[in-house]
């Protein structure tokens, strides 16, 4: 197989992290958690979850849905690890691989070591953003509270991020376009 690892700057991050509409998301997203597992008697150690770790996430499908156009590759045969600290360790790590999860011919075509370059992974990387803006279920979408699984997914959908659960490391949980738009200072509804 073959794969393209990104890895993002810590300092930004953490400047991002810090702002106050970063965190009114976040804790938004942890508030609908705890409601779940509170509403149904389970104790679920409150799964850690950062605004890091929902950007990465975001990001991570929004740029596999763009490779799979751009490379020709199925959506299906593409996956992804993502590489972020809980909250609470010092360790930090920011980045995200995305591979082809596909033995045979369709995981060793070439393709996604040539959107690898930084040429073109620049290029697919801002188309991407750019289509994060706009979602055919808005502005139901955009304007969410709260839905999907465990309600743990802010702006998020499958007209807009959402993929294959065996393309998600994490079952299609903890997205939020609205956070990435935020990151690349780029205006959202």
């Amino acid at each position: 197989g073959e794969g393209i690892f990104l890895k993002f700057n810590n300092e930004a991050l953490l400047e991002w992290e810090n702002k106050d509409f970063v965190q009114e998301r976040l804790g938004r997203m942890q508030e609908n958690l705890k409601n779940y597992f509170d509403t149904f008697s389970i104790d679920n150690g409150l799964q850690s979850i950062s605004a890091r770790y929902v950007l990465l996430h975001t990001l991570s499908h929004i740029i596999m849905q763009q490779l799979a156009i751009d490379s020709g590759y199925n959506l299906s045969s593409l996956t992804e690890i993502i590489y972020c600290n809980k909250p609470y360790e010092e360790e930090q790590m920011n980045g995200i691989l995305i591979y082809t999860s596909s033995s045979d011919s369709e995981g060793t075509l070439g393709g996604l070591v040539e959107k690898g370059e930084p040429n073109q992974l620049a290029s697919i990387i801002s188309k991407a953003v750019d289509k994060a803006k706009w979602c055919s279920s808005d502005p139901l979408c955009i304007t969410s509270k709260g839905q999907g699984f465990l309600t743990t997914n802010m702006a998020a959908c499958f007209s807009c991020v959402m993929v294959a659960e065996i393309c998600c490391e994490n079952i299609n949980k903890f997205f939020d376009c609205k956070l990435v738009l935020n990151f690349f200072d780029i205006e959202s509804l």
